[in-house]
């Protein structure tokens, strides 16, 4: 399986090179000074770099470049490399930088599990002694609603699980974070933005009393096994009665993020404006993770599929306002896309922000970089390279899948952009 686009591809002689050619190098990542060894040629200084590289020709993409492609002849340039220092020295700086945002992305994760160990605590205290498990749900969406409610830039940020280390509480931390998103969007805050996040966390509360087997279970359910794990609504309105902090708000989500507006939905079969707005935003992201991560893995759609499903298949049932908000929130990309660059090179998504959707955080796949080292780049601070293409998970074989640390599950987890990193 070829990974990159067929395109036409000539030989020039570097004596011939001119700013504009697109061109592809190949050397390895450590034989040259450039960050990628394919580019679009910007200054003179960068030919007379590649022409120090003891290279006879260099492979030139036309489709890709903004100058004509010169006549072949065999006549040399004079060779200058004054600035081939400086560009070493900016590729260690890019290297050390993916190294830093290595060690960010391990200290999010570590983030990311301590509080699903919250999330567990608590869910297990809620039937025994409901006001601790009511203190530990307040501490968890604080810390969040803090950085929710801040004027600052938000990047909601993949973590890779995998299928040993998930369950439903992974499930609802990541309909908290994705709600909270949304609700951060639509000017919520103050109580009613922790009332949407406790409300988030607590929704398959019942789950808890249901038997795992059925929960978990990875095969399709029985009538009667269906039945069974729609009770969990109930359930968890039974629950929450024990709470009495829990506000109307957060109840109504237990209760009825199932609801469609068409009526279709359980367990009152509620329609329209009868169904609480923080439950209709919560239904949204509740299906969104479910459909990332069914009981199943094999299961698993892409969340670019996953967004596509929201309009296609749930129009009438979900708030489209709510759905387009949502979409608007988590891009064109949202983290765990597998994406095709306009370099060719392929890269897993790795972070949004929401004021620049079209430029994602990106973990590089090269095969002559160690995966340890893996290369992430911030496209918004790269004016040469884009998204060109979305990859499904046949578009790619098993190498990149694991040099990317590609997980059968994902989680979603905020974090705030600190501006003088």
């Amino acid at each position: 399986m070829s990974l990159l686009k067929k395109s036409k591809k000539i030989k020039v002689p570097v004596a011939k090179l001119v700013p504009g050619l697109y061109v592809d190098l190949e050397l390895s990542w450590n034989k040259h000074p450039f960050l990628f060894s394919r580019f679009k040629i910007k200054t003179q200084q960068e030919v007379d770099i590649i022409q120090g590289l003891d290279l006879q020709e260099v492979t030139v993409i036309p489709s890709k470049s903004d100058a004509k492609v010169p006549a072949a002849d065999k006549q040399q340039a004079p060779v200058q490399v004054a600035s081939e220092e400086q560009l070493w020295q900016e590729k260690e700086a890019k290297v050390q930088e993916a190294a830093q945002y290595r060690r960010r992305r391990s200290e999010l994760a570590k983030r990311y599990k301590e509080t699903v160990k919250k999330v567990k605590r608590l869910t297990q205290d809620l039937n025994v002694s409901p006001a601790n498990a009511m203190r530990d749900a307040a501490e968890v969406v604080d810390e969040m609603a803090k950085a929710f409610e801040s004027d600052g830039d938000i990047l909601i940020n993949l973590i890779n699980i995998s299928p040993d280390d998930y369950s439903f509480y992974n499930h609802a931390l990541n309909t908290t974070v994705l709600a909270m998103l949304v609700g951060r969007s639509l000017g919520i805050k103050g109580e009613q933005l922790r009332d949407l996040g406790i409300g988030a966390m607590l929704h398959d509360v019942g789950k808890a009393l249901l038997p795992s087997a059925v929960v978990m279970k990875r095969g399709p359910l029985t009538k009667a096994e269906k039945s069974l794990l729609q009770t969990h609504t109930i359930a968890g309105v039974k629950l929450a009665s024990k709470v009495h902090d829990l506000s109307k708000d957060a109840k109504a989500i237990i209760a009825q993020h199932h609801e469609f507006l068409d009526g279709s939905g359980y367990p009152q079969g509620l329609k329209g404006e009868a169904i609480n707005n923080n439950a209709k935003i919560v239904a949204i992201t509740n299906i969104y993770d479910n459909l990332c991560n069914p009981p199943n893995p094999d299961n698993a759609l892409p969340p670019k599929a996953v967004m596509a499903i929201l309009f296609a298949k749930y129009k009438g049932k979900l708030d489209g306002t709510l759905v387009q908000r949502f979409i608007t929130n988590m891009g064109v990309y949202p983290p765990g896309t597998v994406v095709r660059l306009s370099d060719d090179s392929i890269g897993l998504v790795t972070a949004i922000n929401a004021k620049a959707l079209l430029k994602p955080q990106v973990l590089l796949y090269s095969p002559d970089i160690p995966r340890r080292e893996a290369l992430s780049i911030d496209l918004a601070e790269q004016d040469e390279i884009s998204i060109t293409d979305v990859l499904k998970p046949e578009d790619y074989d098993k190498r990149i899948y694991d040099y990317l640390g590609i997980k059968e599950r994902v989680g979603y987890f905020f974090e705030m952009i600190d501006m003088n990193r």
